[in-house]
């Protein structure tokens, strides 16, 4: 849903038209949809995908997808790039991972403007897909008023532009962002080590979905969840309910439930199955939780 609306919405521009190859980064489920997507409108893909993380984080069902669908997946090894990479903590060496990646397809969207970089943290197409598509259907689906929106803060688009569509139903709508435990993705932003690490590799200040979401006060609570609390969750839905989903799944699941106990008895709480759990397989039994 998300990379049709960004590539539609980019050929509507004129940005991507016939003779365009669609680049990106992307650590989890953007890369096999960007690729789906692209090669089906008959553009060539490629994909910036890094080539360690940590320990646990293994890529090969996300790059198999999307090699399947006809994209060029390349790791990036950011030893290669950054001198001292081995050095970097926490927050800066996340930053540092990702602002490596998105140098990659700035510079080939900059030395040959036939590449469309599809940018999906920053791109505000990611919010519109969410906002005119998944919010809508999920008023048309649900009856009646919707008390709590819940969903992974990712990149911010999914939880920005549902929570637009659905605080415009309801004003009182409560919105909570989840957050894994080892993914400072929204504390980069916070600190703005990324804009310091784009900086640094040569890549013009940009300006993220996330720090909207900040900027706008958009969420009332913000839940961080384990990533073995997630797993847990992704298991009971696949044994329980037949929801054979992953970990971005299960922590939705988890810190929905957690929204439930403030509330009172028939509120209605919604958050989203956004992964499947094959996507992981390689990472079994220990998979990890990538939003």
């Amino acid at each position: 849903r998300m990379a049709l609306c960004m590539i539609e919405e980019a050929e509507k521009r004129g940005d991507l038209k016939p003779g365009s190859t669609i680049v990106d980064q992307s650590t989890g489920n953007t890369g096999p949809a960007l690729s789906f997507v692209g090669n089906v409108k008959g553009y060539p893909v490629k994909i910036f995908l890094p080539a360690q993380l940590k320990s646990a984080y293994n890529s090969a069902d996300r790059v198999r997808i999307a090699r399947l669908y006809g994209a060029e997946v390349t790791p990036i090894d950011i030893n290669e790039f950054v001198d001292g990479a081995d050095q970097l903590q926490g927050v800066e060496r996340a930053a540092s991972f990702v602002a490596i990646r998105m140098k990659q397809a700035y510079d080939l969207q900059q030395n040959d403007p036939s590449n469309w970089w599809a940018n999906q943290l920053c791109n505000v197409d990611n919010t519109k897909a969410h906002r005119e598509f998944t919010g809508q259907e999920i008023l048309e689906q649900i009856d009646g008023k919707i008390d709590v929106w819940v969903a992974s803060v990712g990149t911010g688009g999914t939880l920005l532009g549902v929570a637009q569509t659905l605080k415009e139903a309801n004003p009182e709508l409560r919105i909570a962002g989840v957050v894994p435990t080892d993914d400072p993705r929204i504390e980069w932003v916070r600190s703005r080590a990324i804009h310091k690490a784009l900086e640094n590799f040569g890549v013009p200040k940009l300006r993220f979905l996330i720090e909207d979401v900040l900027e706008n006060n958009v969420m009332d609570k913000e839940i961080t969840v384990e990533n073995a609390d997630a797993k847990n969750m992704a298991d009971r839905l696949c044994r329980e309910e037949g929801l054979y989903c992953g970990m971005s799944s299960g922590a939705n699941v988890v810190a929905a439930i957690e929204m439930a106990k403030s509330m009172d008895k028939g509120s209605k709480i919604v958050t989203v199955i956004v992964d499947r759990r094959d996507r992981y397989s390689a990472e079994y039994p220990n998979e990890h939780y990538v939003v």
